[in-house]
């Protein structure tokens, strides 16, 4: 009676589809959101460097 049920999965797969489903949804949302900051970092990093290098220059 109970394998019948386990085998059947009614009431278990529908809320195990809904939280593997949530958390591929927060993999893919960190994964874009790591993505963008990679991108704003390696842009707008190389920018700040320089800026500070060449402050540093000047101060000499």
């Amino acid at each position: 009676m109970m394998n019948g049920a386990m085998m059947n999965g009614n009431m278990m797969s529908g809320g195990m589809m809904w939280a593997m489903g949530l958390v591929w949804l927060l993999v893919i949302v960190l994964l874009v959101l790591s993505i963008a900051a990679l991108v704003k970092y390696v842009f707008t990093g190389n920018q700040q460097r320089n800026r500070s290098s060449g402050t540093r220059n000047d101060a000499d």
